[in-house]
């Protein structure tokens, strides 16, 4: 009796397994951006424009820096619902604040030594200044899926399959870039089964488009 209810159990799952959808998980996407009018190819964001939304734990902080009077990084992608730290580790004050659509804040006036804290809660691009030193700009970009990676100095990026709880399954995604200095661009991919994605991208020199249409 105890034979033939296992091969039961097993007979039912197998049905059930049958009709169930089978999603594949996708290889990793890499590729490599060239640019023109620009330097270097480094530090050009590729994300999937439509990824799996965030595992329900949340972000851990980040840090955009304040040092000899600039934001380090320059460009810092981050997920919905981030908390970003301003540490001021110059010798003088820094007053940190945004005027743009995507979220607006600002900080008021605070010394070396000291820190502040902003969530960013909605996707978009954040212009980032000090209302001290004109000089001072640097750009936070909220994304909705942490599946995106930043180029490196030769141009080369790669978005992992997987990160954290979520996966990429095989299927149609679109990829698109953006960086403050070259117009945007995007590119369709069919990803099936564990197949890597591979694409390239051709960018000049312009105004970046918005980050989701």
């Amino acid at each position: 009796m105890l034979v033939k209810a296992k091969q039961s159990k097993i007979l039912l799952i197998t049905i059930i397994g049958l009709f169930l959808p089978v999603y594949a998980l996708a290889g990793n996407l890499s590729g490599q951006v060239k640019v023109q009018g620009l330097r270097t190819p480094a530090n050009v964001l590729v994300y999937v424009a439509k990824g799996p939304a965030p595992a329900a734990t949340a972000a851990a902080p980040v840090i955009m820096d304040q040092k000899d009077l600039t934001f380090r990084p320059h460009v810092l992608p981050v997920v919905a619902g981030t908390a970003i730290q301003f540490p001021n580790n110059d010798k003088v004050d820094h007053n940190v604040f945004s005027m743009s659509r995507t979220q607006k804040f600002n900080l008021g006036s605070y010394k070396p030594g000291q820190s502040k804290t902003v969530v960013f809660d909605k996707p978009g691009v954040v212009e980032v200044r000090c209302d001290v030193h004109a000089e001072m700009l640097a750009y936070i970009v909220v994304l909705k899926s942490e599946f995106w990676t930043l180029t490196d100095k030769k141009g080369r990026f790669t978005i992992p399959a997987a990160i954290g709880g979520s996966s990429l399954a095989s299927g149609k995604y679109v990829i698109r870039t953006w960086h403050p200095k070259l117009k945007s661009s995007k590119q369709v991919l069919n990803v099936t089964g564990a197949t890597a994605g591979q694409l390239d991208f051709s960018l000049k020199r312009g105004r970046p488009g918005a980050l989701y249409k």
